[in-house]
C-alpha cells in the first residue's frame, strides 16, 4: 500500500497491460488489407491502364500503403507489364484477346505499421 492508501500496482498487473498492449498491437498489424485490382479490362490494340487499389476507407491508413507486388513472369496479357515506375501499376497494349488469371505477391507491406504478405488473384479480361 502506498502512504496516500491506494493500493499500489503488482507485478502482475503490469505483466497483464502489457501483454494486452502486444496482443492489441499484434492483432491490428496482423490483418490483411482490403486491396482490389481497377482497370483490368480492355480491347486488343487499345492501351490498357490497371492498378491495384487500396480500400483506403477500410484499411484506415489513409490510401496510403507500401511495398511491392511481385508478379510471376508471363502471366500476364500478351503486352500488358508491369510500369516501370510502379510496380503496383499494370500498362501496355493487348496482343491478344482472352482471360488471364494472376496472382499477385504483395510483401513488405506497411499501412499504419507492418502488416503480413498477402497474395491478390487479378483477372484481365481482353476483347477483339
Amino acid at each position: 500500500m502506498k502512504i496516500d492508501g491506494s493500493a499500489a500496482p503488482t507485478g502482475a498487473s503490469s505483466i497483464l497491460l502489457a501483454i494486452t498492449i502486444i496482443f492489441f498491437i499484434g492483432g491490428c498489424a496482423a490483418r490483411e488489407l482490403p486491396f482490389r485490382a481497377e482497370g483490368t479490362q480492355g480491347q486488343v490494340g487499345h492501351p490498357i491502364h490497371a492498378a491495384i487499389i487500396l480500400d483506403d476507407k477500410a484499411a484506415g491508413c489513409g490510401g496510403h500503403a507500401a511495398g511491392e507486388a511481385l508478379v510471376a513472369a508471363h502471366s500476364l496479357p500478351p503486352g500488358v507489364r508491369q510500369s516501370g515506375m510502379n510496380d503496383w501499376l499494370f500498362e501496355g497494349t493487348p496482343t491478344k484477346a482472352g482471360h488471364w488469371t494472376t496472382q499477385v505477391n504483395l510483401i513488405d507491406l506497411v499501412c499504419d505499421g507492418p502488416h503480413p504478405d498477402q497474395t491478390l488473384p487479378i483477372e484481365f479480361n481482353i476483347y477483339p
